[in-house]
């Protein structure tokens, strides 16, 4: 039996008249479309569907009008009168939480840390379909779940929002990591303002206590006093006076990152990549003039501190604003397309460098390099290179602190020290002497040491990319790497080039620590155990018969003549063998001993009587 529609007439009882004309009443308030200052306040027409576009896969007007409207209103929402309070459904009966709407259509909107959260990018964004406000309509005014009943902020998921962090960001928010702040638009202070305030009161969560607040009437800022920062809140020394090291151009020269390189100045001193202000209101350009008019010192192109040789590549993208096409370089337009559309590149011929630009790879780690003379600078140098003075490329003594590449061979161009020795003989790097001269000195002695013998891979016959980069940057202290031929009976050898500047587990010196190599001292001659352990543990260990025993635990020069050890003390240290026989050192001038029988190995009958060694 089909049953028959009733009419409004056919309702007897008042109390469902009443309830429903209340209904349409309240329905009549979602039933005229309008908007205010371009964004639609109210989004159902008069016969009663939304405005075209309200609401698409992608977000649709709805998004943007909903977060600003929120943002006028103060941080109440228009939406709660059609979907309810709670943005459940209310008189629409329409949820904002349905699988089609939040979030559901977005793939990857909250991932497995540290997988990037689409979630999180979006608030990050500028205030509009996305932005921290748009979070807030349904997350909360203070992000406690709201309406969504859904926490950011005590999250049991520790990979989200707590229990740790107890904020609406992730726990390394403030640090380097994927979710790092510092790539958030500023145009959404006034939300982090809730907890960041500076009030003139101590605040945990506002590190930065500055001198006066912001100007009257300025909107809570990322920089101008009112919360974490201020002067944008770079440390101590960040622009320095020149020519000091500036930690703001090391910072900008490092490999692009959340806290470095060009794109991270970019996010406050540049709109896109002019470095002309940016959401700082502080230009580059101010600092850099008038003889740079860039966003670089004066001298970046040539071979002073701040020279430009020393950038990490991966900025390359950034100096294209400027270098591209011919414009600042020396590749005429149009510049060839980088290989299989790669970006702009410093050596790919699309900016400075390249097959149309230099004729060698950069660094230049090559022999052709390191095998340059007085005689074939001026062919294959000399139109870029001067050898000390500024010129288009970085001049030699860049690297070559010393002297003239040129004229000075031997490693004595950077490392000067007395003719022909290779060993430094100064006091300031790359030529502190330290211990040097007496290592090199024991290649005359019967060793063969040289700069390989400590510098393994960086010394004259075996220049690599370490040494070159260590010459660019000029970061003591020097390299150390010993050849396998030095490893001590108990490891391998090593040194530590922290404060202790010592080697450890070096064959030669019976694998125990030695003095520190700058400012230690060693007297062969008297300090014998600092080399020679009694036992079998290390190469030169003596452990024959009574050198063991607790009552003859003496000097060793009571046996031993120094001077019948000077012969053979040094050589073949780059084997494990004996220097030398040991018996050919006893008796004589110095010691207790006044005679002694190699072939019977007896002392004078006084001493020892009938027993032999």
């Amino acid at each position: 039996m089909i049953s028959k529609t009733r009419s409004f007439r056919d309702l007897r009882n008042p109390i469902r008249v009443l309830i429903l004309l209340a209904a349409f009443v309240a329905a009549g308030g979602c039933s005229t479309s309008n908007t205010t200052g371009g964004v639609v306040v109210n989004h159902v027409n008069a016969s009663g569907n939304s405005v075209p576009g309200w609401v698409t896969p992608s977000g649709g007007l709805h998004a943007n009008s909903a977060t600003m409207n929120y943002i006028a209103n103060g941080g109440s929402s228009s939406c709660t009168e059609c979907h309810g309070s709670d943005l459940a459904g209310g008189i629409s009966r329409v949820s904002c939480f349905n699988a089609a709407c939040h979030h559901d259509p977005i793939a990857g909107w909250v991932a497995t840390s540290p997988t990037a959260q689409e979630h999180g990018v979006s608030a990050k964004k500028a205030p509009g379909s996305s932005g921290f406000a748009s979070c807030q309509i349904c997350h909360g005014n203070n992000f406690s779940g709201g309406g969504a009943q859904v926490s950011c902020t005590n999250n049991p998921n520790a990979a989200c929002h707590g229990p740790a962090v107890a904020s609406p960001h992730p726990p390394d928010w403030l640090l380097g990591d994927t979710y790092v702040h510092s790539n958030t638009d500023p145009a959404n202070a006034p939300v982090c303002y809730q907890c960041h305030a500076y009030t003139g009161t101590a605040n945990p969560n506002n590190p930065h206590v500055p001198p006066t607040p912001a100007p009257g009437g300025t909107a809570p800022g990322c920089f101008n006093g009112t919360m974490c920062h201020n002067q944008a809140g770079h440390p101590a020394g960040w622009a320095a006076t020149s020519p000091a090291a500036q930690p703001h151009g090391d910072s900008a020269k490092a490999t692009p990152g959340a806290t470095a390189g060009y794109t991270y100045c970019q996010t406050c001193h540049g709109t896109g990549t002019n470095f002309s202000g940016g959401s700082s209101g502080v230009s580059c350009y101010t600092c850099h003039v008038p003889t740079a008019n860039s966003p670089h010192a004066s001298q970046w192109r040539t071979g002073d501190t701040y020279v430009h040789t020393t950038t990490a590549t991966g900025n390359a993208s950034a100096c294209a604003f400027c270098h591209l096409n011919g414009a600042n370089s020396p590749i005429a337009a149009p510049s060839p397309p980088a290989p299989g559309g790669t970006s702009p590149g410093c050596f790919n011929s699309t900016l400075c460098h390249g097959s149309g630009g230099v004729a060698h790879s950069v660094p230049y780690n090559d022999d052709s390099h390191y095998t340059v003379t007085s005689a074939t600078f001026p062919g294959s140098c000399s139109a870029c290179h001067d050898v000390s003075a500024p010129s288009a490329g970085p001049a030699c003594q860049t690297c070559h602190v010393a002297a003239s590449p040129l004229a000075a061979a031997n490693c004595t161009s950077c490392h000067a020290s007395a003719p022909n020795s290779g060993a430094p003989a100064g006091a300031a790097y790359p030529n502190i002497a330290g211990a040097h001269a007496a290592h090199i000195a024991l290649d005359s002695a019967g060793s063969p040491v040289s700069c390989d013998t400590c510098h393994t891979g960086l010394g004259p016959s075996l220049l690599n990319l370490n040494h070159y980069n260590r010459a660019k940057s000029l970061v003591p202290p020097g390299d150390v790497a010993f050849p396998a031929t030095y490893n001590a009976q108990s490891g391998a050898s090593s040194f530590d080039n922290g404060a202790a500047l010592s080697c450890s587990s070096v064959s030669c010196h019976g694998g125990q620590a030695t003095p520190n190599w700058r400012t230690g001292a060693l007297n062969v001659n008297t300090q014998c155990t600092s080399c020679h352990a009694i036992g079998a543990a290390q190469f030169n260990g003596p452990t024959s018969s009574n050198h063991s025993r607790s009552d003859h635990q003496v000097v060793c020069t009571i046996c031993h003549n120094t001077t019948a050890l000077a012969a053979n003390h040094f050589t073949n240290l780059s084997t494990t063998t004996m220097e030398g026989p040991a018996s050919a050192t006893i008796g004589g001038a110095g010691t207790a001993i006044t005679s002694w029988n190699p072939t019977t190995k007896s002392c004078d009958p006084a001493c020892h009587g009938s027993e032999t060694w």
